[in-house]
């Protein structure tokens, strides 16, 4: 019976640890400076949500505009079914400017595919600034589609 015991005892240790060690390496942690910086921390990275000075599309507004209208397609099964919206991307603008982490996280489903399809095309933005260097930062981009 001890013997038994012991060898349970063991073995939940150990279950118990290697548990505690896959959660705390897969939590996300939260940090805000006194500047009232936002950080998240994931996977040794660190991806900014509030900074200084915004990633945004090369060439400003006017620019994105003209690029979405070159490259998003309006899915015709949503016109002749009269599917408007508002699609919301979320995604990461990286150092470099590259774009990762993208999903549509708001919107009728059929809008999301032609959006996230425009999305995947776009060239680098131009990354986020924090304390005076490039950073990793997270983006939230509205798209609405209206039928004329």
């Amino acid at each position: 019976m001890k013997k038994a015991a012991i060898t349970f005892l063991f073995a939940f240790i150990i279950s118990v640890n290697l548990l505690a060690q896959s959660t705390k390496d897969s939590a996300t942690k939260y940090l805000v400076s006194i500047k009232g910086d936002t950080i998240r921390f994931s996977k040794n990275e660190i991806t900014f949500i509030r900074v200084e000075i915004e990633s945004e599309f090369p060439g400003g507004t006017a620019a994105w505009v003209k690029y979405l209208n070159e490259n998003l397609q309006y899915p015709n099964k949503a016109v002749r079914k009269n599917i408007q919206g508002t699609v919301v991307l979320q995604f990461i603008v990286c150092t470099d400017g590259s774009i990762c982490d993208l999903e549509a996280i708001g919107g009728p489903d059929i809008l999301k595919e032609a959006a996230l399809k425009a999305f995947k095309n776009t060239p680098n933005w131009i990354p986020a600034v924090q304390d005076g260097r490039k950073v990793k930062s997270y983006k939230k981009q509205p798209i609405t589609f209206k039928i004329q």
